[in-house]
């Protein structure tokens, strides 16, 4: 006897729940946004879509969406056509993955998407943008302009230019690359930024003086200063991929920190504050002083006079 229909249907669409992982990870050649966070990474690629879309709109226009609608158009047909030949199976299979090829490609042309790095608390945006550091320099600097703090779990955005495997020759070429494109012009000051996450293959000491020779050799006159240099060359390896670029004043904007940059502009309002409140309290200090002083100059003309008086009644 067979199962009741009721049974059928829920064990039938059983299938749903194991479809394959759709997750896209860091490749070689990509280029976006490293984004770190602390233990809230759904939270911060939020934030992460929010803040770069909002600031791309601005810079770019809105994102074309044509893609997405030829992709659910194309959908649509296809499911017309599963309804009409359902007989062949065969068909049926191709065209849902073709649906499904057609996916993925339209996610390949958003503007932005995360990938997975395979680190905790960093995740990757990967774009399509010509020139994420552009994007990135805008957010920093109206950040720290506006005094305004836009973020919550998103701590610290730092655009990657290039996406390399890593390991030292494939690192020097990129690196080679990028200096080509900074560095080639007038003297400047320059550091390095190196941060290693799940690799022990990678010599920091060695890669860093490697780095070094090859911007001195772009422009001799060229100057370390790990404070406050104009231009930081940043090193990002994450097990066995290299992140690369190159960015402007990165110390002077506390390290493309947001939630840094935004506290450092309520510290500065309170620190002008109570400036402004010890100048004050100086001032009623001083008053009151004179105050006193004024009080004890009458006082003594008083007693000078007094004294006089008695002389000459003496008299």
């Amino acid at each position: 006897m067979s199962a009741p229909p009721a049974k059928k249907a829920k064990f039938q669409n059983k299938k749903k729940f194991y479809q394959p992982s759709r997750k896209q990870y860091l490749e070689a050649g990509h280029k976006g946004f490293i984004a770190t966070c602390n233990f809230n990474e759904k939270d911060c690629v939020r934030e992460c879509y929010n803040i770069l879309n909002q600031y791309a709109d601005d810079l770019y226009g809105p994102e074309d969406s044509t893609a997405f609608d030829e992709n659910n158009g194309n959908k649509q047909e296809d499911k017309k056509d599963i309804e009409v030949n359902t007989d062949d199976i065969a068909d049926e299979l191709q065209k849902q993955i073709d649906a499904t090829q057609q996916k993925s490609k339209g996610s390949a042309k958003r503007r932005f998407q995360v990938v997975d790095t395979g680190a905790t608390n960093c995740v990757f945006i990967k774009t399509t943008l010509p020139d994420p550091n552009a994007l990135a320099s805008r957010i920093v600097k109206d950040i720290a302009e506006t005094r305004k703090q836009k973020t919550r779990y998103l701590l610290r955005l730092v655009p990657i230019e290039i996406v390399c495997k890593a390991n030292n020759k494939d690192i020097v070429d990129s690196a080679g690359l990028l200096s080509d494109k900074h560095f080639l012009n007038e003297p400047t000051t320059f550091s390095i930024v190196f941060n290693k996450r799940f690799n022990n293959d990678i010599s920091r000491d060695g890669l860093i003086k490697e780095l070094a020779d090859i911007i001195h050799a772009k422009n001799i006159k060229h100057k370390v200063d790990l404070k406050y240099a104009n231009k930081s060359l940043i090193v990002e390896v994450i097990k066995g991929l290299c992140c690369l670029s190159v960015v402007d004043n990165y110390m002077g904007m506390k390290k493309y920190n947001l939630v840094e940059l935004g506290r450092q502009t309520m510290d500065n309002d309170k620190n002008s504050i109570q400036a402004e409140n010890v100048l004050k309290s100086e001032l009623i200090i001083e008053e009151a002083k004179r105050a006193e002083d004024g009080a004890e100059h009458t006082n003594n003309n008083k007693e000078e006079v007094d004294n006089n008086d008695n002389n000459d009644n003496k008299i």
